[in-house]
């Protein structure tokens, strides 16, 4: 908008006794005067709305509990479109609605791309043949993905498409693009931990992944030839990723070393735990991922570097575009950058951001806008749908929608007379580094805390002193590495951009080991995560001051959140293990389980659903705190109200279970008439088998409220469904 548009703000009538009207009536009669020059403005950006839209045709999608027929959506689509071109005064109104059936379109047709046979039961150890697709490597363990031929016992269409096997031995000598022959314990897809949990399985099958498991003998290589021509160029790349791996670990064997490895190929399996840790809980784990911050400073080192050395000759900076030529020069290194990372959502999110930035430059036009992220999120939106629900995508989205927005608010209110001295520019990078954290962590905080429970306090100072070390150490070195690398001159190269990363690392444990370095909190609920999304869109795509609405929605996701009740017990999807939550014990927070030996990943979620933390929380078993005997425990559970819970292993002892207790977990299968029998809420292992995980919450009246992961999942391609 114009200053002459917000200069109208001062200019309504009687302004001596608007001063001495309330407050809201100012405002009401402020906003019923602006309102229409404000829609104005903010309709000429209503493009940047687009993916907004198309992300709820997906949302939609994925929301449903079966399978739609593909007539709805089409169907939907048609009659949009339809009337968006007739009627003239529903088209906005009707465009939105198109959108939203084409991200609904996107989706179906996505989930019939990839459809591939699956698991449903454990198979146990079977001789599976298929050809290495990738591999990644850790001290540890090689974590493999094969592209299935044949599974022993099974018929050919009820072969998964692919499977990903974990291999602890020694004697892996099989390349990407080999056929090998394994022996394996295969399973299903892993079903969430928790009702509302993260789903690998839905992960898995949008990557074609219908079997995981742990291989019992090392790959034997059968063929190495008969590839098709983009077998071996798959092949070839993913050995050239894994080569560049061993090369980057083996000359830097330190955790910077490791860390410096899945920056340049996106293989994170050799970063230890503990360092994993530093890095998230100081705002530095965006350094792991394949994101804009290492895709535009890669690409722009090239480009600044490839314009200075032409700028040397006068001839061609004379005669010949050069800033054009600088920028196709970065582009194909955008691309290669990808192609060597492994193409993940963010790499994708911020190559696409890369190219149509220096496509912008070919073309002369601006290359930094809201509308370059639109056309980014919309080609990942309609090409990979599933990547809406992933944090990488959502995070990456959010922190480059707000940081350029928020430099488009700066850069109208910059002054023109800028000083230039080396003083000022110092001043304005690290005022500038530090707006730009602080961007970022607000934007991205409320999905840290969605999907992760956390939230990093001390980000601030952890990216001023990290960055710099990024920008004029890090990447550069690694640049000039993968540059001496076809010589074998880069050994030098990786150890001292990994030396780098260290001191990265020396800084975000410092940093971690700070009081209060990070919040913890119980699992969000959608809607308030929804709420803040919608809030934080209106605040930076509109340009009108009714934007500042967008900031209540702060408080009303609040209200959602502490409005939230969390479950009081949890059972596996096993039906082996179940944990109480212990949140007024005298020992502190923690959850009570029934073998702390079994599921402990599982235990970690439950913890951390809670708001509880794993990494400094424990279990503790169930009999060391309540009645119990050869035949299970008894336990009183609740929260809001109280409840009594039994814990059976004995079916001799079922029956009077069922009468003394308001709910009964059994870690058997149970018939239907002892279920029919039992007064009790019931939950046995059968239940577990049928509808996953389970969570059990008390309310203030004693009522007990169950929820599975079924009820949340419903009836689709990845649970078995559709």
């Amino acid at each position: 908008m114009t200053a002459e548009t917000f200069g109208e703000i001062a200019d309504y009538p009687s302004k001596s006794r608007m001063r001495s009207a309330p407050s809201l009536r100012r405002a009401l009669f402020l906003i019923g005067k602006n309102a229409a020059v404000w829609a104005k403005a903010d309709l000429s950006r209503i493009t940047l709305w687009s993916p907004v839209a198309i992300a709820l045709g997906v949302g939609l999608y994925f929301s449903l509990k079966s399978e739609p027929g593909w007539q709805v959506g089409v169907t939907f689509l048609f009659v949009s479109l339809l009337i968006a071109f007739r009627i003239a005064r529903l088209r906005l109104i009707a465009s939105a609605f198109a959108l939203a059936a084409l991200g609904f379109v996107a989706a179906d047709c996505r989930t019939y791309q990839v459809a591939a046979p699956q698991l449903w039961r454990d198979i146990g150890i079977v001789e599976a043949t298929g050809r290495l697709v990738s591999v990644e490597e850790s001290e540890a363990r090689r974590r493999y993905v094969i592209a299935l031929h044949s599974i022993a016992g099974l018929a050919p269409e009820d072969t998964p498409a692919r499977a990903r096997i974990t291999w602890r031995g020694e004697g892996f000598d099989a390349a990407p693009g080999d056929v090998i022959s394994i022996r394996a314990g295969l399973s299903p897809p892993p079903p969430p931990v928790a009702p509302g949990a993260f789903d690998y399985a839905r992960q898995l099958y949008f990557q074609r992944i219908g079997a995981v498991g742990f291989a019992v003998t090392a790959p034997e290589v059968i063929e190495t030839s008969g590839k098709t021509a983009g077998q071996k160029f798959m092949g070839s790349v993913e050995t050239m990723r894994f080569n560049l791996f061993k090369r980057i670990t083996t000359a830097a064997p330190s955790e910077g070393g490791a860390i410096l490895a899945a920056i340049v190929t996106g293989k994170r399996d050799a970063i230890s735990e503990s360092a994993e840790n530093a890095l998230r809980d100081t705002g530095l784990a965006h350094l792991l991922a394949i994101s804009g911050l290492h895709m535009g400073m890669a690409t722009g080192l090239i480009f600044f570097a490839v314009r200075f050395g032409l700028a040397a000759s006068e001839t061609l900076a004379l005669r010949y575009p050069i800033k054009k030529w600088a920028a196709i020069a970065a582009l194909a290194s955008g691309f290669f950058y990808l192609i060597l990372s492994g193409g993940g959502w963010s790499a994708r999110r911020a190559f696409i951001m890369a190219a149509i930035m220096f496509a912008a430059i070919l073309v002369d036009r601006r290359a930094l806008s809201l509308r370059n992220v639109a056309i980014a999120a919309i080609v990942i939106l309609l090409t990979t749908p599933e990547a809406l629900f992933h944090p990488g995508f959502q995070m990456s989205f959010a922190a480059v929608t707000a940081l350029i927005a928020g430099y488009e608010w700066f850069g109208r209110r910059a002054s023109p007379d800028r000083n230039f001295n080396a003083l000022a520019k110092t001043k304005r990078y690290v005022v500038g580094l530090a707006a730009t954290d602080t961007i970022a962590a607000l934007a991205t905080a409320p999905y840290a805390l969605y999907h992760f429970n956390r939230v990093a306090i001390y980000s601030l100072p952890a990216n001023v002193a990290a960055m710099p070390l990024m920008g004029f150490w890090i990447v550069p070195a690694a640049i000039l590495a993968l540059l001496l690398s076809p010589f074998g001159w880069d050994g030098w190269a990786w150890r001292f951009a990994a030396s780098g990363m260290d001191l990265v690392l020396l800084i975000a444990g410092k940093v971690a080991s700070w009081p209060g370095a990070v919040s913890l909190t119980a699992q969000w609920p959608l809607a308030a995560m929804l709420a803040l999304t919608v809030g934080g869109l209106w605040l930076c795509l509109s340009r009108a001051p009714w934007r500042l609405a967008g900031i209540a929605a702060i408080p009303l996701a609040m209200l959602m959140v502490s409005k939230t009740r969390h479950p009081d017990l949890f059972v596996s999807a096993t039906g082996l293990n179940a944990g109480v939550v212990l949140r007024n014990w005298s020992d502190g927070e923690t959850i009570a389980v029934y073998n702390t030996r079994r599921e402990k990943f599982a235990a970690s979620i439950w913890e951390e659903s809670v708001g509880f933390d794993p990494l400094t929380t424990k279990p503790i078993s169930m009999q060391s705190i309540y009645a119990c005997d050869e035949g299970g425990c008894i336990a009183e559970i609740g929260g809001e109200g109280s409840a009594t819970a039994a814990f059976v292993t004995d079916r001799s002892t079922l029956a009077e279970d069922c009468v003394r207790a308001d709910l009964v977990v059994a870690f058997f299968p149970v018939s239907s008439n002892d279920w029919r029998d039992c007064e009790a809420v019931f939950i046995d292992r059968r239940s577990a088998w049928r509808r996953g995980a389970h969570s059990v919450r008390v309310k203030g009246d004693g009522a007990i409220i169950v929820k599975s992961s079924a009820s949340v999942r419903g009836d689709r391609p990845w649970t078995g469904g559709g």
